[in-house]
């Protein structure tokens, strides 16, 4: 069983990028692309208070919106919404959380504290990467090679 602890010890980023709720949109967006995320956590202190994701933007600013003009309070999905998960947690239960709930992020906490993020490619490409593994063993178990 492969578990969300065991993605984030062998993923490449392990950065947690956070910004607060009173930052101005336009600087979030700025940061989010600066980074090459999709998603940030948005920290009061070491709470986390929510979520900010492309989606966030897309659904809930008009496009006529100053963006400098909007806080990110303002559209970012709130802790009591936001799906998370702890370390010990299963892959292929991470990818049906997901898959259910319609997200691509999740929060990783542990003893209250933000950990990680993970995204729905990260979970893809363990799942591929484990299924891969566990083809070549069962391949060398039948073929007789070690």
């Amino acid at each position: 069983m492969y578990t969300v602890g065991d993605l984030l010890k062998h993923l490449k980023q392990t950065t947690l990028y956070s910004i607060s709720p009173e930052d101005k949109l336009s600087d979030a967006l700025t940061y989010m692309k600066e980074k090459g995320i999709g998603a940030v956590s948005v920290m009061s202190g070491d709470e986390l208070v929510g979520i900010l994701t492309e989606r966030d933007v897309l659904w809930k600013c008009d496009f006529k919106v100053d963006y400098s003009q909007v806080k990110v309070a303002e559209i970012m999905t709130p802790a009591a919404e936001i799906i998370t998960v702890n370390p010990a947690v299963d892959l292929e239960e991470c990818f049906n959380l997901m898959d259910v709930h319609r997200i691509r992020h999740l929060p990783v906490v542990s003893d209250g504290k933000q950990v990680g993020m993970i995204s729905i490619r990260d979970l893809v490409r363990a799942i591929v990467d484990q299924q891969i593994y566990i083809s070549s063993q069962l391949e060398s178990y039948i073929t007789g090679r070690s």
